[in-house]
């Protein structure tokens, strides 16, 4: 079941994550603490569902922290992975936009995550009056097209290596964070099943693959991050 952040700390913590949210990046304080009522913060567990198939999108989220999947039930034994979502990044941000119901179950796929909930009434009507926010959030919308375009480049790149090398790069580009000795740290825990239903390839050819640009010093897969020591070479990998 998700649960509201303590009242305890959940001022404090609430203002923080909305300072950091990119929708309200161009507010002041002052308009930060006028949002306060109409945002929560919700913590779930691993496995446990942000929102259902059906349920009305009357929400923007942002992920403050953890993994957040999106799926569509595709039969009764196997389901259809749509995209995944991580630290500061908003799904389904077209679905609240056109006030619909959700078409895919949201799940965290992470030990656990801390999403910020804004009711999107009140922002809605703030955007026909405030370019900052319309600005924001068509932002939001054009990281959403990227996200897709780049998941259409993946399952179209051809081999398992390429397919794979792009989405590391990908996630590099989303999420990662560059060192001065040319490391690219990827923040997030991925195992190699979840990473081969992202390629759409054998579990076991991605663990081969993995393997060998692991002995070749290039990746580096650990309990909460992903390491890419030699982006170029995996750039060359996906260009192949």
């Amino acid at each position: 079941m998700m649960d509201l952040v303590a009242t305890s700390e959940s001022e404090s913590s609430l203002a923080r994550s909305v300072r950091a949210c990119r929708l309200f990046k161009d507010l002041d304080d002052r308009e930060v603490r006028d949002l306060l009522p109409v945002c929560s913060l919700i913590r779930l567990r691993q496995g446990e569902h942000l929102w259902r198939t059906g349920d009305p999108a009357t929400s923007f989220h942002h992920v403050v922290r953890g993994l957040v999947e999106l799926r569509r039930a595709a039969g009764s034994y196997d389901a259809t992975l749509m995209a995944f979502f991580g630290p500061t990044e908003c799904p389904a941000v077209p679905v609240v936009l056109g006030r619909k119901s959700y078409g895919a179950d949201a799940i965290v796929i992470s030990e656990d995550a801390l999403v910020l909930s804004v009711q999107a009434e009140p922002l809605l009507e703030r955007m026909e009056r405030d370019a900052r926010i319309a600005m924001a959030i068509n932002r939001a919308l054009l990281a959403q097209m990227r996200l897709l375009h780049g998941k259409i480049d993946v399952m179209a790149a051809g081999t398992v290596p390429r397919r794979l090398a792009l989405f590391l790069l990908n996630l590099a580009d989303r999420f990662g964070d560059e060192f001065e000795q040319g490391e690219t740290v990827i923040p997030i825990a991925l195992n190699r099943q979840q990473v081969a239903t992202y390629v759409n390839a054998r579990v076991e050819t991605v663990i081969r693959a993995l393997s060998i640009w692991r002995k070749a010093g290039l990746v580096d897969f650990r309990r909460d991050s992903i390491v890419l020591r030699d982006a170029d070479s995996l750039r060359q990998a996906a260009a192949a």
